[in-house]
């Protein structure tokens, strides 16, 4: 008995006509004929019956577009030489597509009423009269479904998702009847083994028994309680009750080790070369007090902070906690004779030593006014005692100038050796939205501050400051930022005018001192304010000042990678008359290389009033 051989073709070359982009892939990955270029030997007979089937598969492959009367021609070619492929020729009259002619979309009470669901509906992607997409309707009911399950709609379904065509007629109706069926509410909240007390994760649990089951909440639960620092692992497993229509959770936390130690490093034109060292305890007791404390140092000044922070939690809310701190402080510093105008001295200065003191006690609460990414806003309310000591003396003798400047004014003597008490009572509040790292970081930070004193309560002066500092980074297209920031302060508080001029000497001064303890004066320039000039050399003759106006405009460019060219325009002053702020400006362009501590920041800046240049180099500082 004989065998048939079948005749086989050595490869196949489908050419397809009359359709592009987005349709013309679809038919592709729908075509027989298009799969058979892969194969090295098919049948003829093969490639004849993919040719019979290539209508329907065109038809098939365009109705996700709406078209649904599509004219599809197809014909084989057979080579004319010995080993040439064959051709299929596939032409593609799509026609006009189908439009949605009625929508009738019913969801069940109490979903219906929900904002999700409401604005679910007025997005619903196929108006009357539109094209009928197949993917936006798939989308569309995807989405829903997700809606559902976050709100806690878990035994929810389609009782009718249909679409009608009429390919004659060229239109089609929508059909959705969704059951979403009982909402389901918090069940038993489990603490598990946390290692806190119970008043302590009663005040970390944002969710309540009873309460409609939202998975944001849930989300929002388990950053609290990592937010809190106390656990190296935070889970919030959930577990379904259908007989009770409830979700109980459990709280899976490890808790962290008690300690941790930090030694970091930089260096600024400003500060010279810093180191600091930290030790936070992040819990002291079950009652969740921690203690935070750093020591710094920095070359400029000799400077060097000890400040201590211990926060014990309060209230019924997490992020609330009752604050203290402490401050201890020392620096070089000089008492200065100097003319804005002037770029030199007008008189030697008085070299010191400045010693601070600071014990604060406050509260803290966290008040979440915006939805994500902001940050709640912070609200600190406090009492502050410092105590303030300046010595110009105990360096040694003075020098002749010295001596003669005291003699001829001998009222500068109370400013040159001073040890004053301060009790203020104060008030600050800082918001915070940040999104993205490195050159894509941006948002907005803001921070507003009041703090006054009153002799009657303790203080050697009275005053009355508030504060207001705003910075704002904006991203547009991929490699191009803006950053913007300002700073306003004003302070009531008193000063003092000398007119200094030493005999036989045509030199003379018109000396400003505020009466405010130095630790709250205002001061301008360096790497974080006007750049072009020194660090804090900006004020009423370089001694701090009253009122400070700072603004500055900078824009950048992503040219490679982490790194960015900046150019900016810096303005501002701290003096003691807003009458003649006498505000200084810069200008200048920079380059930023974004790393894991922060962006390395070189500035070359351009003081416009005096036409000198100043390099800036920062190595670890944050933007926001």
């Amino acid at each position: 008995m004989l065998t048939p051989v079948l005749a086989v073709a050595q490869s196949v070359v489908t050419e397809i006509s009359g359709v592009s982009d987005a349709m013309r892939a679809n038919v592709e990955a729908s075509l027989s004929l298009k799969k058979a270029e892969d194969l090295e030997r098919v049948s003829v007979w093969r490639l004849r019956q993919m040719a019979r089937n290539a209508r329907e598969e065109v038809r098939e492959a365009l109705e996700p577009f709406g078209h649904y009367s599509a004219n599809v021609s197809a014909r084989l070619i057979e080579p004319d030489g010995e080993g040439r492929p064959w051709r299929a020729q596939v032409d593609i009259q799509p026609g006009e597509p189908v439009t949605v002619a009625s929508i009738d979309i019913t969801i069940s009470e109490p979903a219906r009423e929900l904002e999700a669901f409401q604005q679910w509906r007025e997005d619903w992607p196929l108006k009357e009269g539109s094209v009928l997409l197949h993917r936006p309707w798939r989308e569309a009911l995807s989405r829903l479904e997700q809606i559902a399950e976050a709100h806690g709609f878990f035994e929810s379904r389609f009782a009718r998702r249909t679409i009608r065509v009429q390919p004659d007629r060229g239109d089609a109706s929508i059909h959705v009847d969704y059951d979403a069926g009982p909402r389901y509410t918090i069940g038993e909240i489990d603490y598990g083994d946390s290692g806190f007390n119970l008043g302590l994760m009663n005040a970390l649990t944002v969710l309540e028994p009873g309460a409609p089951y939202e998975s944001s909440e849930i989300d929002r639960q388990r950053e609290v309680l990592v937010q809190t620092a106390y656990f190296d692992q935070v889970v919030v497993e959930q577990r379904r009750n259908p007989d009770s229509d409830t979700v109980d959770l459990r709280y899976a936390l490890d808790k962290r080790l008690p300690n941790t130690y930090r030694v970091s490093t930089g260096f600024g034109t400003d500060t010279g070369a810093r180191v600091q060292l930290g030790w936070t305890r992040h819990y002291l007791s079950d009652r969740g007090d921690r203690l935070d404390t750093r020591f710094g140092a920095q070359q400029t000044d000799s400077e060097f902070v000890l400040r201590s922070n211990y926060e014990h939690p309060f209230g019924n809310q997490p992020g609330n906690f009752l604050t203290g701190e402490l401050l201890l402080k020392r620096e070089s510093d000089r008492f200065r004779f100097e003319d804005v105008d002037r770029n030199e001295p007008v008189f030697d200065s008085f070299s010191g030593n400045r010693n601070q003191a600071q014990v604060t006690a406050g509260r803290l609460r966290e008040r979440p006014l915006f939805a994500r990414p902001f940050e709640p806003l912070r609200e600190r309310l406090f009492v502050t005692f410092l105590n303030e000591q300046f010595d110009a003396f105990s360096a040694g003798s003075l020098n002749d100038e010295q001596a003669a400047l005291l003699e001829s004014n001998p009222g500068l003597r109370e400013f040159l050796d001073t040890d004053t008490n301060t009790v203020a009572i104060g008030g600050e509040w800082t918001l915070l939205r940040l999104v993205g790292r490195g050159f894509s970081a941006e948002g907005l930070y803001a921070e507003a501050r009041v703090l006054g004193s009153l002799e009657s309560l303790g203080s050697d002066t009275s005053f009355l400051q508030g504060y207001l500092n705003a910075r704002w980074h904006w991203r547009f297209l991929p490699r191009h930022k803006l950053l913007a920031r300002g700073e306003l302060g004003y302070t009531a508080a008193n000063t003092t005018t000398f007119d200094l001029s030493i005999p036989d000497d045509p030199r003379r001064l018109k000396l400003d001192i505020t009466e405010l303890p130095e630790l709250f004066r205002f001061k301008a320039g360096g790497d974080r304010s006007v750049r072009g000039y020194g660090y804090e050399a900006l004020s009423t003759n370089r001694n701090g000042a009253n009122h400070t106006l700072v603004g500055s405009i900078e824009y950048e460019y992503n040219f490679a990678g982490d790194f960015a060219a900046a150019a900016f325009y810096d303005v501002g002053n701290a003096f003691n008359d807003f009458a003649d702020p006498a505000l200084k400006s810069s200008a200048g362009l920079g380059l930023r290389w974004y790393t894991l501590i922060g962006p390395v920041q070189l500035d070359v800046a351009r003081a416009l009033d005096n036409d000198s240049f100043r390099i800036h180099f920062t190595i670890g500082t944050k933007l926001l």
